[in-house]
């Protein structure tokens, strides 16, 4: 069971205060910005945007962006130089001096696209569906199908899943399905692969997401401060906040307490 975040402030303002370098690890959709109808339609908050750039400006902060969306697009949307970005879950990663695909997923993206070319087919009939191929996953979004629809659409993902001969695999999340090769990697080990990279052994980290898939990373660095944005019974994460407009919230008090440190 996760704790009220702000509810321990004076013993997460402890550890950062003591840690020599900070690892700050972000999620996009549900945590920076909020959730919308159309995953096209989501955007950073300019406040947002300038605390992020506030945040890395800071020489014992190095600040990641883990999403599920794709690299590029996460990258445009985020629209600050120098950070790591991580897209689909993590199976692509770049920032300075940095740069890593994961190979099995690469070579499965054409079959992928085949896949998701099939899906979008199969789904057209259905009002509201978007079939989202991300290059390295796929995307089916249900936000605005009718409910009357759900089972329809979820048939019909296991139907084509079913033909693709177990290379890919299923997970859910808010309102969508998520189609991703059958390799052994997620956020938890792009988490860990981004720490290796950094080399930075004795540095907190700092991890705030709000979906499901966010779970394996707050496993893999169960050691640092974990925030699950969302009260929700069933989490591994150490704290969590009650609303994604929490975030920024936090992401404040955090700056606050960098600014301090230097003071």
């Amino acid at each position: 069971m996760s704790s009220p975040l702000f509810a321990d402030r004076v013993a997460v303002a402890r550890r950062i205060a003591s840690a020599p370098h900070l690892l700050l690890f972000l999620d996009f959709d549900g945590t920076l910005a909020s959730i919308v109808d159309h995953q096209a339609m989501a955007a950073l908050a300019p406040p947002m945007q300038h605390l992020l750039g506030t945040l890395a400006r800071h020489d014992n902060v190095s600040l990641i962006v883990l999403s599920g969306r794709n690299r590029n697009d996460l990258q445009s949307r985020v629209g600050i130089p120098g950070l790591i970005y991580g897209g689909n879950h993590g199976l692509e990663i770049s920032g300075p001096g940095f740069f890593f695909v994961e190979p099995a997923a690469a070579a499965a993206s054409d079959r992928l696209q085949d896949l998701s070319t099939d899906l979008a087919a199969r789904l057209k009939a259905i009002p509201g569906v978007l079939v989202e191929p991300k290059g390295l996953t796929t995307s089916v979004h249900y936000r605005l199908v009718s409910p009357a629809d759900n089972d329809e659409v979820r048939r019909i993902v296991h139907v084509v899943l079913a033909g693709a001969h177990h290379l890919f695999q299923l997970t859910g999340g808010d309102m969508v399905y998520e189609i991703r090769p059958r390799v052994n990697w997620n956020k938890g080990a792009a988490a860990g692969r981004i720490r290796e990279h950094l080399g930075k052994k004795d540095a907190l980290a700092i991890y705030v997401g709000d979906d499901v898939t966010d779970e394996d990373a707050f496993a893999a660095l169960a050691d640092g401060i974990t925030i699950k944005v969302g009260v929700t019974p069933e989490t591994t994460a150490r704290y969590h906040l009650d609303r994604q407009e929490d975030v920024q919230t936090f992401l404040e008090w955090l700056a606050t307490l960098l600014s301090a440190s230097l003071t």
